[in-house]
């Protein structure tokens, strides 16, 4: 038997109906229990010195490995995701958007979640596109996007709200595209201030999660594809997440980074040599797959929390 280390990733975990947004794509949290039952049945639960021991080759295990994983520093990793593992004795990692944890921002990624989750789809697609033509004439439209590529990047959704999100996160200019974006949140949702601190955790909660025995990780400062930033740019966005993590947070003796959307064109060799130069220890892809010792421990692979695992 040659063991392999299986990552989970996690990004919306809710009771679903009973809140003010039941569409937007998650799990319950029922079956987020149920489903942390099934992997504890499987698997050598990881920590991340764990698993990075067994890939470098310092951990030999009897079965394989799992361990778990958590995107945008959500509210509910705190008040309902923490608890749960700290029944289990499991750790988590959690990966803040470091402008999202200061309390006032909305990432334009959730922004969009939000209101395609408010919205009849068709309705808030054409309406956001109509508007952003006002202001950019020469927008490109859905129809014109890379399918493959799109399915590739958000292979859970239909190939209409794919290639949306891809236009949306990947091509258009996202200065215009934040202008028009803010004004419909704030018509059909409310203001980026009120909505913050609902959605995502604080740095006081970030440490109680680490008292917790959590992991707190970096997931970027702005949430862009990092690949598509100029070298300046991508300096200043990975050193202000660095320097926020470090300023807020309990010391950990490991800290791993998620790249925002994770697709391996999504980062680089610069990228990663940014990370290596900051001493983030590792860093977590979104490409799918399991890891063996060997492996690029700046390029782990994942798997959904939809994939079939042990549920």
């Amino acid at each position: 038997m040659n063991p392999t280390l299986q990552i989970v990733m996690y990004h919306y975990i809710r009771d679903l109906p009973n809140t003010p947004f039941p569409r937007i794509k998650g799990m319950l949290t029922s079956d987020f229990r149920q489903q942390l039952d099934g992997l504890r049945n499987r698997y050598e639960m990881a920590t991340l010195e764990s698993a990075l021991a067994f890939l470098q080759g310092n951990y030999i295990s009897t079965r394989d490995l799992c361990l778990l994983t958590f995107d945008d520093g959500l509210k509910e990793h705190y008040t309902d995701v923490t608890p749960l593992l700290m029944e289990h004795r499991i750790q988590g990692l959690f990966f803040a958007i470091t402008s999202c944890v200061q309390g006032s921002h909305v990432a334009s990624v959730h922004m969009n979640h939000f209101l395609m989750a408010a919205l009849d789809f068709d309705v808030y697609r054409a309406t956001f596109l109509q508007r952003l033509r006002e202001v950019a004439p020469q927008t490109p439209m859905a129809t014109e996007i890379d399918t493959s590529a799109a399915h590739r990047m958000y292979r859970w959704d239909s190939l209409e709200v794919a290639s949306f999100k891809y236009l949306f996160n990947f091509i258009l200019d996202w200065r215009v595209r934040d202008q028009v974006l803010r004004t419909l949140f704030e018509e059909q949702i409310g203001t980026e201030d009120a909505f913050s601190p609902t959605l995502y955790f604080t740095w006081e909660e970030a440490r109680q999660m680490q008292d917790a025995g959590m992991l707190i990780g970096g997931h970027s400062h702005q949430h862009r594809p990092l690949a598509t930033l100029s070298p300046e740019e991508l300096q200043w966005d990975l050193t202000t997440c660095q320097r926020l993590l470090v300023e807020h947070l309990h010391p950990q003796t490991l800290w791993p980074f998620c790249y925002p959307y994770g697709k391996q064109d999504s980062f680089n060799d610069t990228t990663m040599r940014g990370l290596r130069e900051l001493k983030f220890d590792c860093a977590f892809s979104t490409e799918i797959g399991t890891n063996r010792p060997g492996v690029n421990t700046f390029i782990l692979h994942r798997l959904d929390c939809k994939d079939t695992l042990s549920t």
